[in-house]
């Protein structure tokens, strides 16, 4: 009876003794959220930051474009004659002056010749005949009868030399030959095409616009213009407005919008080549430069619902609370009118997990 007594006790001892070194172990245990909270704030969280920009959220659209002259010219004689000179050939540049094309001066020449004879023949008449009506051997009549024959032989003179000078051809402009329209010693007439020249002393790139986005975008919408040509790769240039056609195209109910660009650093576009044109719009009720368009997932809101984002500071890692100013959600993004600057680099994600001051290591 006393060995059964016995046992139970024993087995009571042995779960005392056990309780008391599990408690021992608990008390020298570390706790698993402590121990992640450590942790957590001992390695920099990974952050992903966003840099502030007037050109995230703009709409944009893309036009076929073509590069234009800012006037084409088809230049011709004032007189008729055969071509005894085109040295200009295709696609060379002329200045203002350069020679064209010259007709054969013959006939010309011949012309001014006799219209000079006649001419000093008519002046001598007529001083013979006004010392004559000095003397008050002729009368008035006859004397006013020889000066009209005297000024119009000046005028068929003066008609002579001047159709000699048009048989010169000279550029009005600087500009390139786009194509010689006829060939050399042809028998051309008054206002033959002889070569068509191109003004390009900017570089002009037409786009048309359909009717609808044409009467709903102002001006004052467009936040940027670009063009790439296939002459210069990816390389984009801006491009500023000129003029837009005041009729829509009948058939395709567009309207043409001329834009430009210097020619400096784009001299091997010539009229004719093709663009693709990028024009970017500022969404609705988005002025540029006034707000800024960032993640809806960069913002995040206190209990008086009050709007803040954590500005990264790129030396110390380190973010900071800082109050904004929101509008109305756009899509993806959110309009900030006050509280961020151009270039200001802003926690874009997981915001509700951030503390004033916690350093944190950039993603992106």
């Amino acid at each position: 009876m006393l060995a059964l007594h016995k046992a139970p006790i024993r087995r009571w001892v042995a779960l005392l003794f056990a309780a008391g070194m599990l408690a021992a172990c608990q008390e020298d245990a570390v706790d698993p959220v402590s121990e992640a909270e450590a942790k957590l704030h001992a390695a920099p969280r990974p952050a992903k930051i966003f840099t502030v920009t007037d050109q995230i959220g703009l709409l944009e659209r893309r036009f076929a474009g073509r590069v234009a002259a800012v006037k084409t010219v088809d230049l011709s004689f004032q007189v008729p004659g055969k071509l005894v000179a085109l040295p200009v050939l295709e696609s060379q540049r002329v200045k203002e002056g350069d020679l064209i094309a010259t007709l054969d001066t013959t006939d010309y020449d011949r012309a001014v010749r006799e219209a000079t004879i006649n001419a000093e023949q008519a002046k001598r008449e007529l001083d013979r005949l006004e010392t004559l009506r000095e003397r008050s051997v002729i009368s008035q009549s006859a004397y006013d009868e020889q000066k009209n024959k005297h000024d119009l032989a000046l005028e068929t003179l003066k008609e002579a030399k001047q159709n000699l000078e048009y048989t010169t051809l000279k550029a009005p402009f600087d500009g390139i030959v786009s194509v010689r329209l006829v060939d050399n010693f042809t028998t051309v007439s008054v206002g033959t095409p002889v070569v068509r020249l191109h003004d390009v002393s900017e570089v002009q790139v037409d786009i048309n616009v359909a009717e609808a986005l044409f009467g709903r975008v102002s001006e004052s919408e467009v936040a940027s213009i670009e063009a790439r040509f296939p002459a210069y790769g990816d390389k984009l240039f801006p491009l500023t407005y000129r003029e837009h056609s005041s009729q829509v195209d009948d058939v395709a109910q567009t309207y043409r919008i001329t834009l430009a660009m210097p020619r400096d650093g784009a001299e091997q576009l010539s009229p004719g080549m093709t663009a693709s044109v990028t024009v970017k719009f500022l969404p609705e009720g988005l002025e540029l430069g006034e707000q800024f368009l960032v993640p809806s997932s960069a913002i995040a809101v206190d209990g008086d619902g009050s709007a803040y984002v954590w500005k990264f500071d790129a030396d110390t890692g380190a973010v900071s609370k800082n109050p904004v100013e929101i509008g109305t959600v756009m899509g993806d993004f959110i309009p900030v009118r006050s509280g961020l600057d151009k270039g200001d680099d802003i926690v874009s994600a997981g915001v509700a997990y951030l503390s004033d001051g916690q350093v944190v290591r950039r993603l992106n």
